[in-house]
């Protein structure tokens, strides 16, 4: 009687389980059923299955993330649709809005972290745009750990290499960029948010950048990896300058683990170091207090640089390292000095004075481009890919 009363409480167990399991696959099926984004003549259409919601929107990066600036219906079905014009070519990131708690569109299996923040992309095709899409001759990305002993600390870089690498291939040797990430950034910022290895990707596949090994580590001292790992801060690190001079690491553990564990020119015309934002500061430093170490340096938008106009202090070079001005056949030895920032980023103005300074006291190398936008990525995605393309020749 026990063991019938058992088989028949399992009997029901195992129905209640796949009636809810059915349900669930339901809900899913008519989810992955419903197309969002879909692109066609010209136009983006969203749609966000909530039968119950009041109100919901789509917040998109080109408006601003204003959702009332996206017209957004139901039908009897309880599909939210809006339907808008292409914005230009450009990887784009949106969330929905519903009832006023903003969340990914489900639809979209294309997600980007920036720090703390999930967003959906949406890629639109054509011009310069075309880089962020997959090549199809793909390089890797590895994620690395090594030790810091700056920090005596476990830590975690991510490495992209080109098509074709070899680690065995002893033959072959690689030049390296280091890529410094932004404030709130951390190792996975420029590879996700950055398209950096579909960049590099294109152009190499495009004979238009030498192939070439990218270092990305994470930047910020007390962090062993991106907080998406779970692991603690180190809150017993060194004190440093500044939070532009704070990255000595990247040539006294980072640059030693890459020149021993893989196939790369050991000289300073093989080794580039650049950034965006925060990590365009620590670039400033890294390449000026190493020119023995770095013949090419790229500063994105530089918080340091550009301080006065977001209440710091002005920036002066001369006092950072003396005889920058006064002195410049000390420093002027690189190949590359890649100065860069969006046109409505208000660090524009230091950026154009330190360009004009080095340029008149007869800086070699120093290019300067600016590009629509603001303090944001589809600027440093266009840096980049401008950036990689001087590098190595």
């Amino acid at each position: 009687m026990k063991k019938t009363f058992r088989l028949l409480s399992l009997a029901v167990a195992l129905v209640t389980c796949f009636s809810a399991f059915a349900q669930e696959m339901n809900s899913l099926m008519f989810r992955a059923g419903t197309q969002s984004p879909e692109l066609k003549d010209g136009t983006v259409t969203f749609r966000f299955v909530a039968p119950k919601a009041r109100k919901v929107g789509v917040s998109a990066s080109w408006l601003g993330y204003d959702s009332a600036k996206i017209p957004i219906k139901q039908d009897e079905k309880g599909v939210w649709t809006a339907t808008v014009p292409q914005p230009s070519p450009e990887l784009y990131t949106y969330n929905i809005v519903v009832d006023g708690v903003t969340m990914l569109d489900p639809s979209n299996v294309q997600v980007q972290r920036d720090g703390s923040r999930y967003m959906n992309a949406l890629l639109i095709p054509g011009d310069y745009a075309d880089l962020y899409a997959e090549c199809s001759k793909p390089g890797n990305v590895e994620h690395v750990w090594y030790y810091s002993a700056e920090n005596d600390m476990m830590r975690r870089m991510y490495v992209y290499t080109p098509a074709g690498y070899d680690r065995n291939n002893k033959s072959v040797k690689y030049p390296v960029l280091y890529l410094l990430h932004g404030g709130g950034g951390d190792e996975d910022a420029w590879s996700t948010l950055g398209r950096t290895c579909q960049i590099l990707d294109n152009l190499i596949a495009q004979g238009k950048a030498k192939p070439m090994i990218v270092v990305m580590p994470n930047g910020n001292p007390n962090q062993h990896a991106a907080q998406t790992l779970g692991i603690p801060v180190k809150t017993d690190v060194k004190k440093y300058a500044s939070g532009f001079d704070n990255y000595s690491s990247l040539v006294a553990d980072i640059l030693p683990y890459v020149e021993k564990n893989y196939p790369v020119i050991k000289n300073r015309k093989g080794r580039a170091v650049g950034g965006l934002s925060m990590g365009g500061g620590q670039s400033f430093f890294i390449a000026f207090r190493n020119v023995d170490v770095f013949a090419n340096v790229g500063i994105f938008s530089s918080g340091l640089i550009g301080a006065s106009a977001i209440g710091g202090a002005p920036f002066d070079a001369e006092q950072h390292f003396p005889g920058m001005y006064t002195q410049p056949a000390k420093y002027n030895k690189f190949d590359v000095i890649y100065l860069a920032c969006g046109e409505q980023d208000n660090r524009i103005d230091g950026m154009l004075d330190f360009k004009k300074k080095l340029t008149e006291k007869g800086y070699k190398g120093v290019v300067w481009e600016q590009y629509p936008g603001a303090h944001e990525w589809k600027v440093w995605r266009r840096n980049l890919s401008a950036f990689v393309q001087l590098l190595f020749k």
